[in-house]
């Protein structure tokens, strides 16, 4: 027959009662570390969508804005090539005439749009912006001593009128002056000055420009008005809310402009 010893050994006792309390506090310790680093790790989540979200939305808005700001500078661009297509039309005696006339005109715009352009539309230099008009009539290489006058910065709007502006000063120049055919001066018998300053200070400042003739022979006010003269009485009383004056002397032509700047 068989015979089964059955002794008291201590792997069948009852667990001490102070190791449940220790394991239930570890596997609460390492619960809630889990969760405490599942937690951390989506708060960097829902921030991480939340700053990409928000920078989306910061990216599209400004994309609209400068899509609408182009749309009005491209209408205005159009607006003002027709206008003086328009009237370069009406005041030329034939198409060569007219294709002269307007390539000159659009290439002094886009003389002054290039400017704002390399400096993001924000300010083209006065100095800068009448170096290139007049190189543009005269040639690129301007004499010394002819442009003279501080730094002033331009907003779009001053920018794009003084260089239509400029670029039918020295045209007329060119017509009716004694610059001859390409260079600013000819045998030493004509010159030209132009001199600006600023009056005033912060929001209430005036730009004060100064364009002089000088030659031999005395101008005669013209007896018809031409287009440029229109186009430059309309830039600077209508567009630049400033005013312009000519006096015509024996020795030649002085045309003082005057315009408010803005900050």
């Amino acid at each position: 027959p068989w015979t089964v010893l059955f002794r008291p050994t201590s792997a069948f006792s009852q667990p001490s009662s102070r190791a449940i309390p220790v394991m239930l506090g570890l596997f609460g310790l390492l619960l809630a570390g889990t969760i405490a680093l599942v937690a951390r790790y989506q708060e960097r989540a829902y921030d991480a969508v939340s700053l990409l979200h928000e920078t989306t939305e910061k990216s599209l808005l400004e994309k609209d804005l400068m899509l609408q700001e182009m749309k009005h500078r491209i209408k205005n661009s159009i607006t003002r090539v027709l206008a003086i297509a328009r009237q370069t039309a009406s005041h030329a005696t034939d198409v060569h005439e007219f294709s002269s006339s307007f390539s000159a005109r659009l290439q002094a715009m886009a003389a002054s749009q290039d400017m704002l352009t390399r400096s993001r539309w924000q300010k083209a230099d006065l100095g800068d912006l009448l170096r290139i008009e007049l190189g543009q009539v005269f040639g690129k290489e301007l004499p010394d001593g002819i442009l003279s006058g501080p730094e002033v910065l331009l907003d779009e709007t001053t920018t794009q009128a003084l260089g239509l502006t400029f670029h039918e000063l020295a045209t007329n120049a060119l017509k009716y002056g004694e610059t001859g055919n390409s260079a600013i001066t000819r045998n030493g018998d004509w010159s030209l000055k132009v001199d600006w300053s600023v009056e005033g200070h912060r929001s209430d400042r005036t730009l004060v420009l100064n364009w002089r003739e000088a030659g031999k022979k005395k101008l005669e006010p013209p007896v018809k008005t031409g287009f440029g003269t229109k186009l430059i009485d309309l830039n600077v009383t209508r567009e630049l809310r400033g005013t312009i004056n000519r006096d015509f002397h024996d020795s030649g032509l002085s045309v003082e402009i005057r315009i408010p700047l803005s900050d």
